[in-house]
């Protein structure tokens, strides 16, 4: 048997700890796979499916397999009530998130935002598995404390697609909807505290004010703002002229 020596390989893609080196390359076989260079070596992955390509009992994943026995119970007995995962179970599939978890990054990184969409989607369902139905309490907390950083990739994921496809609109309201998500995760009087100490908060808050930079204002909006200025400050003549711009903003809106 002969082994294939990576050192050249190595040499000629340095390590940088400052930064996440990652490329897509074609292989041998004709399929496209991913790869990641850490410290001691690189790490490849699969493009599709689980990152190290396994197909556990011929099922895509860990969560695809579970899930179908989620529901084959279901139909059963008319109720998940009585379904659990057990500690083993539980085990390996958080070990299924931390694939998907570099897998996710290195998409980003890639500016796959489609693919990286979906394997932090991937990543929430596995949380939400486990924290309903993980026989243990361990268990069923053990990945609730990345929930708040998957929440954040899912959004910027989401929110860089839609700045591709030039809706800039649609990528704000992803971040809300993140920054939401995430809020929910907190209750009681410490609340706007907590939240302030997170860093994926921090994250999505630049990023919400850049992308509303990048939004256009609305023109009626802002000329009934100038309006309201124009009568308080007693403009008379700006303020029938902007008076006029609505009228006849409004015409048009009403008669394409």
């Amino acid at each position: 048997m002969s082994f294939i020596d990576l050192k050249s390989v190595l040499q000629d893609w340095e390590y940088d700890p400052d930064r996440i080196a990652v490329r897509k390359i074609l292989s041998n076989d004709g399929v496209e796979r991913i790869q990641l260079r850490i410290e001691m070596g690189l790490l490849q992955m699969e493009t599709e499916g689980r990152p190290d390509g396994n197909r556990p009992m011929g099922a895509a994943s860990l969560l695809e397999l579970h899930s179908e026995r989620l529901a084959q119970y279901d139909r059963r007995n008319g109720t998940t009530i009585g379904f659990f995962l057990t500690q083993a179970e539980s085990k390996e599939l958080c070990d299924e998130v931390s694939l998907y978890y570099r897998r996710c990054v290195a998409l980003f990184v890639l500016e796959d935002f489609d693919a990286a969409t979906r394997d932090a989607s991937h990543k929430l369902a596995v949380m939400n598995l486990c924290r309903e139905y993980a026989q243990e309490k361990e268990d069923r907390l053990r990945l609730e404390g990345f929930r708040p950083y998957v929440l954040m990739m899912s959004a910027r994921s989401r929110a860089y697609q839609a700045l591709a496809e030039q809706e800039p609109v649609s990528a704000l309201a992803h971040v809300n909807r993140g920054l939401l998500h995430i809020a929910t995760l907190f209750d009681g009087p410490d609340q706007e505290e907590a939240l302030s100490n997170l860093e994926e908060v921090r994250v999505l808050k630049d990023l919400e004010r850049e992308l509303a930079g990048e939004i256009p204002e609305d023109p009626i909006a802002t000329t009934r703002k100038a309006l309201r200025d124009a009568i308080e400050q007693e403009r008379f003549e700006e303020a029938a002229r902007l008076h006029d711009q609505l009228q006849e903003g409004s015409s048009s809106m009403d008669h394409p």
